[in-house]
């Protein structure tokens, strides 16, 4: 028998609201899409998690570049899971990328039908939330955004602590448990974000005993210590100087970088989430578990409050937690209490000449639905002009075929490029080609942030190249030597053997 918290309050799935749900997936997966510029294969965060892959299938693959793949992948489990599913099922890569984020906008769809369901008195609020969500906006200095229109671990990780929020909100704390661990096999630390959230939550209420939960901490915990092993007590250390000199290109990781704005805005989306549940407590429309899960979103800040001061003190444990991403969790709680604010609350928007009402209800989420496909639309096919909104595999470009000839050389060779070069094309060379690069500035400096060893070594090539732009024939030789460098890639005339060129890119050949 179901408890009354999971009964009172809670819209029905009538058959006429499947059709309608089913229809708003498609909707759903759409806008988030154009709202994100479109879908591309291999940009962002995919310069890592699409050669880690490749390194789970080919462990031959990246022998110059293994070790900064290692430095951060033997703290994740994805590879470990996706790479047999692509393998078993024969899919290329860019297929399979392609699939995991239509699984992850799926997932997290249905979670915001059933947050939806579990909180509010109408399908059309309902409606409104998943436009909301569908708005990309980045979490201040996080790096995080919303949601994202590649596949990232990250986010999958993300829908899967959603449907746990969801699933706790309907009742179902054991099961909503268990989902949580599916997010931490996912991405570890967005899944230790909803571990605090709906494990805070359910801890608070009374829905699982203290002792059990802390005791399975401790084992996992434990087990986590004992899996990884005397690298995780290599990172009690505080960052040296150059080690921290390298994360300035990532500002947001030590909180000693965060200006008094960030602060602000982070805190300032908490202190929302408890005003609007107060508000919500007084008009005496919150549900039971509701308030439990604000207390999770207290945790979360707690979390990150505690976690400060070693970040501050450059820690490094503390610094790779991320624990500032917290608030990407708490910033979804409070756009799920924005809707209710906009659409159900007294104080609720209100579409000028129109009845008060649902109708006006109906007609406010109509206007932000329109607005979000106007700015979709914008993004997608304005700001990327010259480019698809859909690009599953290797783009059609001067870069791409480039990419194509560099796929096609024996693994092992190592490619110099602009140490921007993915920001500037697109994609990165390990994750379009598939072969080691000296260096890729951002992406390495990201990976920097869990070994001194890679920070060291990625100063250090930083030093040993200096401007790229500035560079000439007799340096790409030394450092060809000083590296074993085969090829270069760049839109400069140099007296050095031209292997292939295609549009304004040469590819020269540095070691004959």
């Amino acid at each position: 028998m179901q408890s009354a918290d999971q009964v009172v309050g809670r819209l029905e799935l009538r058959p006429r609201h499947i059709l309608l749900v089913v229809t708003g997936a498609i909707g759903f997966c759409a806008l988030v899409t154009l709202n994100s510029g479109g879908y591309h294969y291999g940009v962002s965060d995919q310069a890592f998690y699409i050669p880690v892959v490749l390194h789970e299938i080919d462990p031959h693959l990246f022998p110059h570049d293994g070790a900064l793949l290692d430095a951060q992948d033997r703290l994740l489990f994805f590879d470990d899971w996706f790479a047999p599913i692509v393998k078993v099922t024969g899919v290329s890569l860019p297929v399979a990328f392609l699939v995991g984020q239509i699984v992850t906008l799926l997932v997290l769809y249905g979670a915001i039908i059933g947050v939806g369901r579990a909180l509010y008195s109408s399908w059309w609020t309902v409606g409104g939330l998943a436009v909301l969500m569908t708005i990309r906006h980045r979490i201040p200095h996080t790096s995080a955004n919303s949601v994202e229109g590649y596949f990232h671990p990250r986010m999958l990780a993300f829908a899967i602590g959603m449907s746990a929020t969801a699933l706790y909100l309907s009742g179902r704390t054991r099961l909503a448990l268990v989902v949580v661990g599916a997010a931490l096999l996912t991405h570890p630390t967005t899944g230790l974000w909803f571990a605090l959230l709906v494990g805070g939550a359910a801890m608070v209420r009374g829905d699982v005993a203290v002792r059990p939960v802390v005791t399975g901490l401790a084992v996992a915990t434990a087990v986590g210590v004992w899996v990884l092993g005397p690298g995780l007590w290599d990172q009690l250390v505080v960052m040296d100087a150059m080690w921290l000199r390298v994360l300035t290109l990532k500002d947001y990781l030590v909180i000693g970088g965060w200006p008094l704005a960030g602060w602000f805005s982070n805190l300032a989306i908490t202190a929302f989430v408890l005003v609007v549940y107060r508000y919500r407590r007084s008009l005496g429309v919150a549900r039971e578990r509701e308030g439990a899960l604000v207390a999770g979103c207290g945790l979360l800040l707690g979390f990150f409050l505690l976690s400060a001061p070693f970040s501050y003190a450059s820690v490094a444990l503390a610094v790779q937690l991320l624990a500032n991403r917290v608030f990407w969790v708490i910033d979804a709680v409070g756009v799920v209490l924005l809707a209710w604010l906009l659409f159900e609350s007294p104080l609720r928007v209100r579409v000028p000449r129109v009845v008060a009402g649902r109708r006006s209800r109906r007609a406010l989420v109509v206007l932000i639905a329109l607005l979000a496909l106007w700015r979709g639309g914008y993004r997608g096919f304005v700001e990327g002009e010259g480019q698809p909104v859909i690009q599953v595999g290797r783009a059609d470009s001067d870069w791409g075929t480039v990419m194509s000839w560099a796929a096609t050389q024996p693994i092992g060779t190592l490619f110099l490029a602009d140490p921007v070069h993915a920001a500037r094309y697109g994609t990165s060379v390990r994750a379009d080609a598939g072969r080691d690069v000296y260096l890729e500035l951002f992406k390495d400096s990201g990976v920097a942030i869990y070994s001194s060893a890679v920070a060291h070594r990625v100063a250090r090539r930083i030093e040993d190249l200096g401007d790229f732009e500035q560079l000439t024939a007799k340096r790409a030789r030394d450092l060809a030597t000083q590296y074993e460098i085969d090829f270069l890639i760049t839109e400069r005339s140099l007296d050095l053997p031209v292997a292939t060129r295609e549009g304004p890119l040469v590819v020269y050949a540095l070691r004959r």
